[in-house]
């Protein structure tokens, strides 16, 4: 008995059907992957906030003077200090607001807001080493991660590059909550 196997065409045809389904699919799970990977940054911020609490806690409503400083009491897992979303892992110049690894050799994505020269001017905290209370006390930005619509880091960011940005900063709240903020409204707009 001889079992018939397929010929060139219906192969070929074969292939053709799985490689329109995969070009289907192919968006989709990318869109799933990066969504994966924001849900990841937002839940490791609010454990970087906790830690934040946790330290303040501990010093008398004192700030850290920078992210990296929570390691390795309030924060053990250095991981956590790197958006996944970051393409360079945590690996930048240091600019004051945005540490990279010049304290932390494993990096830092996140930036710290009251070591920004512009939220100091603003009036949003003071200068280093008190800074005070917060412009809006607890409700006042503490933290941000832009790599949810940033792809690189930069320093002299333009407003027009920002006014056509799409998606949003993620800010950590002095109290430790998380706020999404548009990346395209201009940062003088803040309002808690």
């Amino acid at each position: 008995m001889r079992t018939r196997g397929l010929t060139l065409i219906e192969l070929l045809v074969v292939i053709a059907i799985l490689g329109i389904l995969m070009a289907i699919l192919y968006p989709v799970f990318a869109v799933a992957k990066r969504k994966a990977k924001e849900a990841k940054c937002i839940t490791q911020l609010r454990q970087i906030g906790m830690a934040v609490q946790m330290y303040r806690t501990d010093t008398d409503d004192e700030l850290p003077r920078r992210l990296s400083d929570l390691f390795p009491i309030y924060v053990t897992n250095e991981a956590i200090f790197r958006c996944p979303l970051d393409g360079r892992d945590g690996h930048h110049a240091y600019t004051g607001r945005l540490e990279g690894d010049r304290f932390l050799p494993s990096g830092v994505s996140y930036t710290y807001v009251p070591n920004w020269p512009k939220a100091i001017a603003l009036g949003w905290w003071g200068a280093p080493p008190a800074r005070g209370f917060g412009k809006w006390g607890e409700e006042t930005p503490l933290i941000e991660c832009h790599w949810h619509w940033a792809k690189v880091y930069d320093l002299q960011l333009a407003e027009d590059d920002l006014k056509t940005a799409k998606g949003n900063a993620v800010l950590v709240k002095k109290d430790g909550s998380i706020r999404l903020w548009p990346a395209r409204v201009p940062v003088e707009q803040y309002e808690p």
